[in-house]
């Protein structure tokens, strides 16, 4: 048989040898880019923990990436407020360090809950979760703007029907004969 002519068991294996590579690549360069942009974040009161980027990936690690959503532990729940916390900082970093990848929001969990996650959000996990809450959340919006649109409606027809005081009413009919008779000189 020819050395250049595979059999379909070789190019399976292939493939999946391919696919566990660039996934465990994948995986390093976020971990790598994890901490970074934790070392990046500086405590409020840098005084008081100047390290608090560093300690918080040193208390934390991510358990896995699954449709935009990147799932964290923690030790502590103090850690994921912090976390938290930093949501949109670390979600920034995190797009520009790990470009190819797409991580939409954070998930946390604490070490050893395995069910016990914490959003930081009113994120649900699957795309048909999240869609429907952005559906619903843009039909509340669109109620609530239709509802004030025609409360200012009924203001400004409240408004109108309010009465011209008739000190006006004299005024404005005396300047409309006076235009009228000026423009007929």
């Amino acid at each position: 048989m020819n050395e250049d002519i595979m059999g379909i068991n070789g190019l399976i294996q292939k493939a999946f040898d391919q696919i566990s590579m660039e996934r465990a690549k994948s995986a390093s360069d976020l971990e790598r880019a994890w901490k970074t942009v934790l070392g990046r974040i500086k405590a409020v009161n840098y005084r008081e923990n100047p390290n608090e980027g560093q300690n918080m990936a040193d208390h934390s690690r991510i358990v896995d990436l699954k449709n935009g959503v990147l799932l964290v532990e923690a030790d502590h729940p103090g850690w994921i407020t912090l976390l938290q916390f930093h949501k949109k900082f670390i979600l920034k970093g995190l797009s520009m360090e790990c470009q190819g990848m797409r991580i939409n929001t954070l998930a946390f969990r604490l070490k050893g809950n395995r069910g016990d996650l914490f959003a930081g959000g009113d994120h649900d996990y699957s795309q048909e979760d999240v869609k429907r809450n952005i559906e619903r959340r843009i039909e509340k919006e669109e109620n609530d703007l239709k509802s004030f649109s025609a409360e200012s409606g009924k203001e400004r027809k409240r408004e109108e029907k309010k009465e011209i005081p008739p000190e006006l009413v004299t005024i404005f009919e005396d300047l409309r004969k006076s235009m009228l008779t000026n423009s007929e000189k």
